[in-house]
């Protein structure tokens, strides 16, 4: 179980008031020496492409502050989004997975983890909702009710991280989450393997193709 203050929901409020939808974006910051600019950050926004508001799910919030601390300290503008100390000042990087997920299973890592695949599209399917910390949902361009997920799954034993990849068929025109979970509680769902954490990127080409950028 994650700790709530440290967990961030695939769904809340864009900044305009309408249902907001977990995405990254490169954010302007205010800092002493001048404007920056700090890339990857977890927003929701509402999809709308006249909407120029957003929000911040409470924990980025709280991360944005030490950034701006390290990007002031080094006198640095640009920045991208971290979960570690020091790691923010890569500029033009993705977020990167903290090397202490394959040991520990905390919320801050794996949520770490799965945010890299927001706005992820392969040659067949398409990332269409992220639990941070928990799961990636990918829906197949080839067949539209055809959906995969890819959870993760606590190990009672503590031998490493790993994920069950899960095929589903889901026939309603919009993908929710809430509803899922209800729907998913009649079953529906086959697994297609459990995959340990660093054979999931292999595991996701080998299904789906290549990235599309």
């Amino acid at each position: 179980m994650f700790d709530e203050d440290n967990t961030i929901k695939p769904i809340d409020s864009c900044g305009c008031g309408d249902t907001g939808y977990l995405t990254l974006r490169t954010i302007p910051i205010d800092l002493a020496h001048g404007v920056g600019y700090i890339e990857n950050v977890p927003v929701y926004h509402c999809r709308s492409a006249s909407c120029q508001e957003f929000s911040f799910p409470s924990v980025v919030s709280r991360r944005l502050d030490t950034i701006a601390e390290e990007m002031e300290e080094t006198q640095n503008t640009h920045a991208s989004y971290s979960w570690e100390d020091n790691g923010a000042l890569n500029h033009g990087t993705q977020p990167e997975v903290p090397s202490s997920l394959s040991q520990s299973n905390t919320s801050i890592p794996l949520q770490a983890f799965t945010l890299q695949f927001v706005n992820r599209e392969y040659e067949d399917a398409k990332v269409v909702q992220i639990v941070p910390g928990e799961a990636v949902f990918l829906q197949s361009k080839l067949e539209e009710t055809e959906y995969y997920q890819l959870r993760y799954e606590e190990d009672p034993h503590g031998e490493g991280t790993w994920f069950s990849l899960q095929k589903f068929y889901y026939d309603k025109a919009y993908f929710s989450y809430e509803d899922f979970l209800t729907w998913s509680e009649d079953g529906h769902l086959k697994e297609l393997g459990r995959i340990p954490l660093n054979e999931v990127e292999d595991t996701l080409l080998d299904e789906f193709g290549e990235e599309v950028s």
